[in-house]
Formats: structure tokens, C-alpha cells, sequence
């Protein structure tokens, strides 16, 4: 494994027709996205569900959105309002330069639900929010209503008191009359809608390239292990992993061919530096 070799990396583009990213909760952190990978990080944002003891993984679950919908939509209204506020950095629009000017054929593969990718010009075409999206609204029956996952743009969604971190004036599925929730799967998530478009865009992409030339595996870590999997897959198969992130941490999934142990935003407008 090589570590932070530049000349490396470009070598490798430059002998590179297809690409596939791989980007995780690292890759928004530079845009004031918190990661809640650390318990404390979480706790900071949201000091009173330290108070009732209510951790990332309780709030982010249906069960969450049946007995506690007051503080799961608080969760996830106050993660709308700060990616709203917010926006992508710079690496992101060195992705989408990347795709559009160096590779014959590429694909973003995102576990991020903040939806920055598309924000910041990716072809949608191009993009599988693999975990889905808080732009996107569905019902909490899921399949068993005939409501149709919703794009939904709205900043407030509902009222937030940010003291008690309880929301109101929820949304409501205009079919059935039952709660909405966020087209996100969750944990312990069996009513998730999975996004078909994105996801037959993806494999096509997969079927044509049969394993990409370069894999970028950005800001991952093993508390979401989803894109090492699919890093680890198609390095057996030939492709070249880069690996972007500061934490050593970061490579014991995946073992990249090489490593650049620097926070997203840095690693790839240095990439750009020597390309564009």
C-alpha cells in the first residue's frame, strides 16, 4: 500500500477509462455534515436526547417514527435545515469535472442521504444514493400504501423546537392519512422504498464496465462498511483502489492499493491540481 503518492494516483487515472466513487459520511464532513460516528460528536448536536438517552441509531429506525415520531422528525428536520444551509465543497465539484472530462464512463456510488451529489451537478443518471435520500419522503407503511416516494425540497418541513428537540405539525401521507418518514433506510428497516431508477442505472453501469478501472473509496469507516464491500469485490476482480480518508482506521476493510490520508476536500482538489 502506498501512502499519499500523488504521482501514483495520477498514473493510475491517467490509465483509467472507467471509475467508479464511493463516498461515505467523511465526504460531507467538510461541509459541516456531522458524521455521528463518534458518540460524543452526537451528543454535542443534540444534548437532549443525551439527556433521555436516545442515541442516532433509536432515532433513525421506524419503530422511532412509530412510538417517538415528535423526536424523529426532530432528528431528521434538523439535518434537512443543515444541509440546506450548508453546501457542497469544492471535492465535490472535482468529481463532477473527473466524470465529465477524464473518464469514458463512470459512477457515483453514495451512502450519504444529504443529497450533495446531485446538488453540486452530478448527471443523476450517474448517482445511486444506495441509502436513500431526506430530500425524498415516503410513507411509513411503506409498500402496503399506494403513496409514491416524494421529492420534497421544503426547508422547514415541519416546526422544530430546538430546546427540547421535538418537531410538529409532522407530515402526513396524503393517501392514507399515516405518517411520513424520510426515504432512508434505517436500522431495523423492513417498509424501505429502494429508489429502482438508481439503482438499474448503477448495475447497467456495472454490467457494461464489468469491474471499473479506478475505484475512489472516500470517507468511509467501518461503522458503514457498505462501500469497503463493494470496494473489496471489485479489487478481486482488477480494480485499482484509492482510498481518501485521515483515518488510518479507514484501510482495515478494504486495503487500498493506495492511500491518501487526508480529509476529502484537500485529497481531491490536490487531485485536481495536477490534472486540470
Amino acid at each position: 500500500m502506498l501512502v499519499n503518492d500523488y504521482d501514483a494516483v495520477l498514473n493510475i487515472i491517467k490509465n483509467s477509462k472507467t471509475a467508479l466513487f464511493l463516498t461515505g459520511a467523511g465526504m460531507s464532513a467538510d461541509s459541516g455534515i456531522p458524521t455521528f460516528r463518534d458518540k460524543e460528536g452526537y451528543w454535542r448536536n443534540f444534548p437532549v436526547f443525551k439527556e433521555k438517552g436516545l442515541e442516532a441509531q433509536e432515532l433513525a429506525s421506524p419503530y422511532s417514527f412509530e412510538v417517538r415520531p415528535q423526536y424523529a422528525w426532530a432528528f431528521y428536520e434538523w439535518r434537512r435545515r443543515n444541509a440546506h444551509y450548508n453546501k457542497p465543497h469544492e471535492g465535490y465539484y472535482v468529481i463532477v469535472r473527473l466524470m465529465k472530462e477524464v473518464f469514458k464512463s463512470s459512477f457515483i456510488h453514495t451512502t450519504n442521504t444529504d443529497g450533495y451529489h446531485l446538488r453540486s451537478g452530478a448527471d443523476k443518471d450517474k448517482v445511486y444514493e444506495v441509502h436513500g435520500s431526506m430530500w425524498r419522503l415516503q410513507c411509513t407503511r411503506g409498500l402496503a400504501c399506494s403513496y409514491f416516494v416524494q421529492e420534497n425540497y421544503d426547508v422547514p418541513l415541519c416546526d422544530l423546537d430546538e430546546k427540547t428537540m421535538q418537531a410538529s405539525n409532522l407530515p402526513y401521507c396524503p393517501v392514507c392519512g399515516s405518517l411520513l418518514r424520510p426515504n432512508i433506510l434505517m436500522f431495523g428497516d423492513w417498509d424501505y422504498i429502494e429508489n429502482e431508477y438508481q439503482a438499474n442505472n448503477y448495475y447497467e453501469f456495472i454490467n457494461e464496465c464489468k469491474y471499473p478501472d479506478i475505484i475512489f473509496l472516500i470517507g468511509s469507516s467501518g461503522a458503514v462498511p457498505t462501500n469497503d464491500y463493494v470496494a473489496n469485490k471489485f479489487k478481486f476482480y482488477g480494480s485499482k483502489i484509492i482510498t481518501i480518508n485521515p483515518a488510518i482506521e479507514s484501510t482495515n476493510i478494504c486495503k487500498p492499493h493506495i492511500f491518501l490520508q487526508e480529509k476529502a476536500k484537500n485529497a481531491l482538489l490536490n487531485i485536481a491540481s495536477m490534472i486540470f
